[in-house]
């Protein structure tokens, strides 16, 4: 794959773009909690949850994690169960843990990441979470380049080479955004870019006649009407998988099973039980689902299809907390750690039986 050309090799050019991006985003960046009397600890936060999560789906859960935990002494002192808790439904739980651990070395050792090489150096830190850290934190000329920032030069450069995936194309972009970042104002340049792919670079429906770089894009020069379709990253395809799960009441408990601490993914949590893992014999070939829910993991497409079955039907030998099953108060489903999926779908399915006036308890 070819090098990518720079958008102009006329300096004047260049620093026209920084100035027309940075006075953009000054008028029309967003309200944003983080941004508002803005802190090292808000950073962090606000880049930790942004992995893999969207803005709007964040928000709440930002405020709601700061009200708890105002600055990193109070999130390194908190109780890793109750950190999880206030991530809960956020998934990708791994970055609860990691913010954790950040937060106590950085209380701990006193000591304040001054590099990008050293941010990168700490728990669930890469390149893209160490370059927005630091160049909005301190400074520094270190470019972020994410899925908003890769659109952007893409079209900006009219680049229609195929790339293997995402971070074929991160790679590929990261050279020009190095070039392209503000020394004065890497920060804001960084936030410009990244809000520019959000708000106006969209995918399926760019607005370019609002954009501030209009005059400096190849993309709309040469590829107008196909300009949406860059860049061309092929997309990796899901993977469909089907679950059948149990749910079994004994008065007023429901059947559980906790997750493995060993596990990679959603480790200590509660789910739904796996029809499999009560008993593998029983077959639901006769069975309709009392409720199905779909949902996504990575690139995997997941349905689960959920089967009210008799407590007198399962193997109470394989009941047991050694084998991960716990019966828990419906009153105190709210205080563990469970699956966000699956507590909206149980509270949802409850709300619509109990609307039935259908009991589901088996006494």
């Amino acid at each position: 794959m070819e090098k990518v050309s720079f958008i102009s090799n006329n300096p004047e050019d260049l620093l026209n773009l920084r100035s027309s991006l940075l006075t953009w985003f000054k008028i029309h960046k967003r309200n944003l909690p983080w941004r508002s009397n803005p802190n090292l600890y808000k950073t962090v936060l606000s880049e930790f949850m942004l992995q893999q999560t969207r803005i709007e789906t964040a928000l709440p859960y930002f405020y709601r994690w700061t009200e708890s935990f105002p600055d990193f002494k109070a999130l390194a002192e908190a109780n890793l169960d109750s950190v999880l808790k206030h991530w809960e439904g956020l998934g990708y739980y791994n970055r609860a843990r990691n913010l954790h651990k950040v937060a106590q070395y950085i209380t701990q050792s006193g000591k304040i990441p001054s590099s990008f090489e050293e941010w990168k150096k700490l728990p669930g830190i890469g390149d893209y979470t160490a370059a927005a850290i630091s160049s909005i934190e301190q400074n520094l000329s270190v470019a972020v380049v994410d899925g908003n920032v890769v659109r952007v030069l893409a079209r900006l450069t009219n680049q229609e080479n195929t790339f293997k995936g995402n971070s074929d194309a991160v790679n590929f972009f990261r050279p020009l955004a190095n070039k392209l970042i503000d020394q004065n104002s890497p920060g804001d340049f960084n936030q410009a870019m990244m809000e520019l792919g959000a708000t106006l670079c969209q995918k399926a429906k760019p607005q370019c006649q609002k954009c501030p770089l209009i005059k400096h894009c190849k993309g709309l020069k040469f590829h107008a009407k196909n300009i949406k379709y860059l860049p061309r990253i092929k997309r990796t395809q899901k993977e469909k998988i089907t679950l059948e799960r149990a749910i079994v009441f004994k008065r007023s408990s429901i059947l559980l099973h906790k997750i493995n601490s060993d596990s990679k993914r959603l480790r200590d949590h509660y789910e739904i039980p796996l029809m499999e893992l009560i008993d593998g014999s029983f077959s639901t070939k006769k069975l309709k689902p009392i409720t199905r829910g779909r949902r996504a993991i990575s690139n995997q497409s997941i349905e689960e299809n959920w089967y009210k079955i008799e407590k007198s039907f399962v193997n109470p030998h394989l009941l047991t907390q050694e084998n991960g099953f716990y019966w828990v108060d419906l009153k105190k489903i709210d205080s563990i750690l469970l699956t966000g999926p699956h507590r909206r779908w149980l509270k949802n399915l409850l709300k619509i039986q109990n609307a039935k006036e259908v009991d589901l308890i088996n006494n």
